[in-house]
């Protein structure tokens, strides 16, 4: 290029351009020196590489230097724990109660101007005549009429009214069954006890009375308070009335004519009545020597004329019959046994029921030794046990494995009830001795059952291990409708209020809580009584044909028995002997002497 430049004479500017170009094939032709292009085939993309063993050789060495080790520090070792789970806390507080009170206000008819006088009919009449020849009145009005007449012309179209399937009945359908924790009502006394039963007042959802005991044997501490409360719906904080008692109550009801009256039955054996007119005291109490010796686990309030008859049972093996107007002394008694005649035993009584619709004259008591007997009270002549249910020893079958804890009639079907006194629930017929229907056996033992008052098909059972579940013959009668965690504590008792809607449920820590159900568990489903009763038709008409079965096998196995040998039963001998024959040389078996001699039958020579 210098050469170039300093020969020729051109112009500086297509000098500079020729020098550039001459530069950039230069630089090509020496790129061109490394290029080489790869081919490859395709089936031979993705093959692993090929790889030669060689010998090892030194690459690099780097040399040992002490004093690299001066400078080296030890890490220091933390051990830390993370997670993405959001830390999150639940409180329940019970609110206190708001106060309201009632205010006065006055109402007076406005609208009208200063100078009319609204009390004055003549005033207002005239007022009204002038506003209506008002050019601007006439034109709002056809203005508005013009829009009305737009809606009454599609009323006349269309019936708004219309009910759509109004005959025809729809199928259940299940849904997603709820109940939801309203209110905890806590025990206020500072030693713990449990809620043994709970009573409703008669008059709706407001009210209801709780009682409290320990009924753990030789629990009972001296200090243990004695008094049973009566709390409001509204009022979670503090109970509104207060029970007292020498003896804790086990068991305490309303009368159903008059709320202002109350019977309950104590851990001494002593039945109090209250009437809260006159005090939180009882108003007057039975006598030891006429009452019961134990507890009393159970007491009802029977129909009559003037409303004051009740009955009681106890662990003592008695059925007390009361009038509260005079407790010292008992209108009738019946002990409660197992029917032997010859020995008789005495059956402690822990529950009681009693409806008007059954019949006025029909108990069903619990037993602690898991039968449940049937009494009759008859005017003038002593009361009987005519059945006994699940009892072995009088025809029955199917009893409990523990004390009956609870014994509920079906409030539609009045023969069928639920009884429970181990760990599964069982219903009865009252013509049958066995159980027509029975759940499946749960992990927990069950300590209190109840219907549903609106529904014919629902029944509730409390578990010991906290949980309450729903059981729906309507829907499904093979599992559970719903089971609510109700507690951490073991429940112990349960109470349906008379519309449905609410439940209180007591566990042993002397907690109530209530339970708001849903629609599904309140509101019966379209004929829902009709098939209930149906369903359980059909499962008595089924064990009884069970049971008809049974007799005849015991019948014809005894009529066997008795065509025996002592009965000249002929047998053919040489067919005999050729069986036995052909039986032991199927088992590798020879011999004279095997097999059994026909000595005491008659044999028959073919």
């Amino acid at each position: 290029l210098k050469r170039l430049k300093g020969s020729c004479r051109w112009s500086g500017t297509r000098l500079q351009q020729t020098c550039h170009s001459l530069q950039r094939n230069f630089l090509a032709l020496r790129m061109n020196e490394y290029e080489y292009i790869y081919m490859k085939k395709r089936r031979d993309f993705g093959r692993y590489c090929n790889f030669d063993g060689v010998d090892a050789k030194i690459l690099g060495q780097v040399d040992r230097q002490p004093q690299c080790g001066d400078m080296y520090v030890e890490q220091t070792i933390i051990n830390a724990v993370f997670h993405n789970i959001p830390t999150m806390s639940e409180h329940s507080v019970n609110t206190a109660r708001v106060k309201t009170n009632s205010r006065v206000m006055n109402h007076v008819e406005g609208g009208w101007p200063k100078e009319v006088d609204y009390t004055e009919a003549q005033d207002t009449l005239k007022y009204r005549k002038r506003l209506e020849k008002d050019p601007t009145y006439l034109s709002a009005v056809r203005q508005l009429t013009k829009q009305t007449m737009m809606c009454l012309e599609q009323n006349t179209t269309i019936d708004l009214f219309e009910i759509y399937f109004q005959d025809e009945e729809p199928d259940h359908l299940p849904e997603n069954l709820t109940m939801k924790s309203v209110a905890l009502f806590k025990d206020p006394s500072d030693e713990s006890r449990s809620v043994t039963k709970i009573g409703w007042h008669p008059e709706g959802p407001t009210k209801f009375v709780a009682s409290y005991s320990n009924l753990k044997f030789q629990r009972m501490s001296e200090d243990m308070p004695m008094a049973s409360f009566i709390w409001e719906v509204e009022e979670r904080n503090v109970p509104t009335t207060e029970l007292r008692a020498s003896s804790p109550l086990i068991c305490c009801q309303y009368n159903h004519k008059n709320p202002d009256l109350l019977i309950g039955g104590s851990y001494s054996g002593l039945v109090n009545y209250y009437d809260l007119r006159k005090g939180p005291s009882p108003a007057t109490k039975s006598s030891v020597e006429v009452g019961h010796y134990d507890p009393v686990y159970d007491v009802v309030w029977l129909q009559s004329k003037t409303g004051t008859e009740c009955a009681s049972v106890s662990s003592d093996g008695r059925l007390l019959f009361w009038d509260v107007r005079k407790m010292t002394e008992v209108m009738d008694e019946c002990t409660l046994n197992d029917g032997n005649k010859d020995n008789p035993k005495t059956l402690g009584g822990v529950s009681l029921e009693w409806m008007q619709e059954a019949g006025p004259t029909k108990f069903l008591v619990g037993s602690e030794h898991g039968i449940i007997l049937s009494c009759t009270k008859r005017p003038k002549k002593q009361v009987e046990i005519g059945t006994w249910f699940g009892s072995e020893d009088r025809g029955g079958y199917g009893r409990h494995f523990g004390p009956v804890y609870s014994v509920k009639r079906n409030p539609f079907h009045v023969k069928f009830f639920l009884t429970v006194g181990d760990w599964c629930g069982k219903m009865w017929m009252e013509e049958l001795k066995g159980p027509m229907l029975q759940t499946p056996y749960y992990p927990s033992f069950i300590s209190a059952a109840s219907w549903s008052p609106t529904r014919a098909g629902v029944f509730f059972l409390c578990r010991q291990d906290g949980r309450l579940d729903t059981w729906d013959y309507f829907y499904r009668m093979n599992e559970v409708a719903l089971t609510q965690q109700v507690s951490d504590r073991a429940l112990t008792s349960l109470s349906v209020q008379a519309q449905g809607r609410l439940a209180a449920v007591g566990d042993a820590g002397g907690v109530i809580t209530l339970l708001n159900l849903c629609d599904g568990l309140v509101d019966p489903a379209p004929n829902e009584k009709n098939l209930i009763g149906v369903m359980f038709d059909r499962e008595t008409k089924r064990e009884k044909n069970l049971e008809q079965i049974k007799k005849q096998a015991g019948g014809a196995k005894k009529d066997e028995k008795d065509t025996g040998p002592a009965g000249g039963m002929v047998i053919d001998e040489e067919k005999y002997h050729e069986r036995e024959k052909a039986f032991f040389s199927e088992l590798g078996m020879s011999g004279d002497d095997l097999g059994t001699s026909l000595s005491g039958v008659k044999a028959a020579k073919s």
